[in-house]
């Protein structure tokens, strides 16, 4: 549960169960404001009430959980931002993570769990446009 020991406000949560969460592009991407060059990357969060801080990673084969975020895989980190949550129109059970487009060529990661949402921005970067 968000806020509580397993999933603890303020602490590095790494997106998910088990492993890190994983994606990969094949053009430059701006995510949270932090530029991602074509690669294969791992997310970690830092959930807040209001507010969460989105961490984009170039390692990507360590196990996910919180205490293996080492110094070394820390050194890897591409950059930081943050994204403000909101409420969850309705509650969802499982933690789940999707896409949606948000317009003028951008669109959203979208985490939700339980009564919360928050929708991370995407958009081309370098002057590349998305599809």
């Amino acid at each position: 549960m968000l806020g509580s020991e397993a999933v603890p406000y303020g602490k590095l949560w790494r997106t998910g169960a088990n492993e890190p969460t994983i994606f990969s592009t094949s053009i430059p991407l701006s995510i949270a404001g932090v530029e991602v060059k074509p690669g294969v990357y791992s997310l970690y969060t830092v959930p807040g009430p209001r507010e969460w801080e989105i961490i984009v990673n170039r390692s990507t084969e360590q196990w996910g959980e919180e205490s293996r975020y080492t110094p070394e895989v820390k050194a890897q980190e591409v950059g930081r931002g943050k994204v403000r949550s909101e409420p969850a129109k309705t509650p969802v059970e499982t933690f789940t993570i999707s896409a949606e487009a948000t317009g003028n060529k951008a669109a959203a990661l979208v985490l939700e769990w339980e009564k919360t949402r928050v929708k991370i921005p995407v958009r081309a970067a370098g002057g590349q446009q998305s599809s």
